[in-house]
């Protein structure tokens, strides 16, 4: 997850700033930057500052960290170019702080997403932690009994490894399991319900929680939610007052998943001044008619069989002018739909379609893709590539139109950020001694 948060982050803001483009004059090259700065000689530190502003400091730590998180393919390109990752790291950084300094972060209900985060993260690793110190070891009369369940008639002494080891990890976790139904077990005994009307209301060691039931709902339903949210709570405080709010890998979590949801209220905000106007959205197409090509492409469906004889059949059939619902059905292939295709060597079906040229109306080709795996594709309609009219794809050519001025608002905004923050760039040969 933490992967994922990080590189989503850097990825929303790449194509605000493109690879190797400026912030602004006054910033000047990142390149020419660290041409000067290589002429110095120091050492690079993970204290060492790489970028600093008002409020705002990365360090070759910080680097090193985000550089970890990276992907295989991303990892290659900004070892090749360094400067990049912290551009990115730059904006991501300032957007977080713009959304928090503006208001916007209350405004679009922020703060109360992070604290519903919170909860929810802390809640389950308290559990979490409380069960481990709670499982108890798997023993191995414990595996001989599971493995006389599973195989009754096999000798629980000829038991192979890799039975033993799966048997094990099963046992590991129903221990888990059961642990953490104890904990919860022990709270709920405790619980307190009463109804007043429509509120239902649960109390317990120093929390009461209160909830409308439902129009329509029974009472039962309405106690389980209550519940669940009750024990949310309560275990949320228990974690707070154990620390586990201080946790760096939970701050690090925090800090990701914040500026993925400011990241979100940035874009959100700036698209809220984006107008157009229906003159804008042709011309756009006429201007960009290469990103409304489509392919040549053919519109068929795929029958299953499981055997060379069954596949002639269907292909018989088929030419006969049997409807191929009726066919599918004959030969208990549920699943077949019609279905475009498009010339890809990576998809076989696609492949065989445009094998030979184009593919004719009514043509019906077979092809064996498995030892009992026959596949019998009926050719429905031929449709030649071009660009799609206006009419089609007006919505689409819309939303192109309209991505690419947000983009443009993400650049002119992130260049008066790093005027209003005052980023300064520095140590940047640490960068390129590192790539």
């Amino acid at each position: 997850m933490r992967k994922f948060l990080v590189f989503s982050c850097l990825a929303l803001l790449s194509a605000c700033m493109g690879q190797g483009n400026n912030h602004s004059s006054e910033s000047g090259s990142v390149s020419e930057k660290i041409s000067l700065q290589q002429k110095k000689s120091r050492v690079c530190s993970p204290d060492t500052v790489l970028a600093e502003g008002d409020g705002l400091k990365i360090t070759l730590a910080d680097y090193k960290y985000v550089e970890g998180l990276l992907n295989d393919r991303s990892k290659s390109f900004f070892s090749a170019h360094p400067e990049e990752l912290l551009k990115r790291m730059i904006n991501r950084r300032l957007v977080v702080k713009y959304v928090e300094d503006s208001g916007l972060a209350k405004r679009y209900g922020l703060d109360k997403e992070i604290e519903a985060f919170k909860k929810d993260y802390l809640s389950r690793l308290f559990v979490s932690e409380e069960a481990a110190k709670r499982v108890k070891p798997v023993t191995d009369q414990e595996i001989v009994e599971r493995f006389k369940e599973l195989f009754p008639k096999k000798d629980p002494s000829k038991m192979s490894k890799g039975d033993k080891d799966f048997i094990r990890n099963e046992l590991k976790v129903k221990h888990y399991d059961e642990a953490v139904a104890s904990i919860y077990g022990e709270v709920e005994k405790k619980l307190k319900f009463k109804r007043k009307g429509n509120v239902l209301t649960v109390s317990c060691c120093g929390i009461e929680l209160s909830e409308k039931i439902r129009k329509g709902e029974k009472e039962k339903f309405a106690k389980e939610r209550l519940k669940e949210r009750f024990f949310q709570e309560y275990f949320y405080r228990k974690a707070l007052k154990a620390g586990l709010d201080k946790n760096p890998e939970f701050q690090r979590m925090l800090t990701e998943y914040f500026a993925s949801k400011a990241i979100e209220v940035f874009r959100k905000d700036l698209e809220k001044s984006i107008r157009i106007t229906p003159d804008e959205v042709k011309e756009f197409y006429q201007q960009n008619r290469n990103k409304f090509y489509m392919p040549d492409r053919v519109k068929a469906v795929v029958i299953f069989v499981d055997s060379k004889e069954k596949a002639k059949e269907v292909e018989k059939l088929l030419k006969k002018g049997k409807p191929w619902e009726e066919v599918a059905r004959r030969f208990g292939d549920f699943k077949a739909k019609p279905k475009f295709y498009f010339k890809d060597s990576k998809d076989p079906v696609g492949a065989l379609l445009f094998a030979e040229g184009k593919p004719k109306k009514g043509e019906v080709l077979i092809a064996q893709f498995g030892e009992k795996t026959y596949a019998v594709v009926d050719v429905l309609n031929y449709v030649p590539g071009g660009v799609l009219p206006f009419k089609k794809v007006k919505r689409y050519a819309e939303l192109v139109l309209k991505e690419k001025k947000l983009r443009e608002l993400e650049e002119k905004k992130l260049k008066e950020l790093w005027k209003k923050y005052n980023v300064k760039l520095e140590n940047l040969d640490c960068l390129r001694e590192r790539a």
